[in-house]
This record gives C-alpha cells, structure tokens and sequence, in this order.
C-alpha cells in the first residue's frame, strides 16, 4: 500500500497515515506477530515519506505497545 491509499483512510498527518498502514498490515495478517518491520530507509522511500517520519511512527507504535522496538535489530510486529 503506499501513501497515497493510506492518506485517503486516516486523513491525517504523513506520521498517522505511516501509522495507519503499518496497523492494517499487522491487521491484514500481511505482517504476523514477530514479523520484522521494512527497515526505516526501505519502508520511507516505499510510502514517498522521509526517514524522520518513519522514525516518528515507528516510535509511535512501539510506544503503544503495537510494535517491538530491538536496538540494533530492527522493529518487530
């Protein structure tokens, strides 16, 4: 999905429409539990956002509990 489809849905910030789509893979099943997250560079360039916006929403989530942050390793559903 890019950001595009995702912005329509939530109507909100880049960071929300990152956060959007990112909970409706986990959702979806697209992205199952333990699942490692695109990487920040990867997931930005794929949703046409920039890194700092993937970082925000990344860490957004993660502080909700919806993702597992692992230092050095990545994001996990």
């Amino acid at each position: 999905m890019d950001y595009q489809a995702a912005e329509s849905e939530s109507r909100g910030t880049l960071v929300e429409g990152v956060m959007a789509t990112i909970r409706q893979r986990i959702a979806a099943r697209s992205l199952t539990p333990g699942a490692r997250l695109p990487s920040i560079r990867a997931f930005a360039k794929s949703m046409q956002v920039s890194k700092s916006t993937v970082v925000e929403a990344y860490e957004r989530l993660a502080a909700e509990g919806a993702i597992r942050s692992r230092p050095g390793s990545g994001f996990y559903a």
